[in-house]
């Protein structure tokens, strides 16, 4: 009995850091995206390029070449 409370205790663990891992990149790259985004020294075009810039970073950190649209 106690080792399935372990393993269950384990696994919950790497759950949460593997969750809390997800959540720090994803405020990590929304939080460059809206700082962009809120950048009033910056025109319309100029935020549109930085987006495009942060999506390119992202894409080149992760090796992905395509981002996936959500559905609405």
């Amino acid at each position: 009995m106690a080792s399935k409370a372990t393993h269950a205790d384990f696994v919950e663990m790497v759950a949460e850091e593997v969750s809390s891992g997800i959540d720090r990149a994803l405020r990590y790259w929304l939080g460059r995206i809206e700082l962009e985004v809120v950048d009033c020294s910056l025109s319309t075009s100029e935020r549109v390029h930085a987006v495009e810039q942060i999506l390119r970073e992202y894409k080149d950190a992760t090796g992905t070449t395509a981002v996936e649209c959500a559905s609405a």
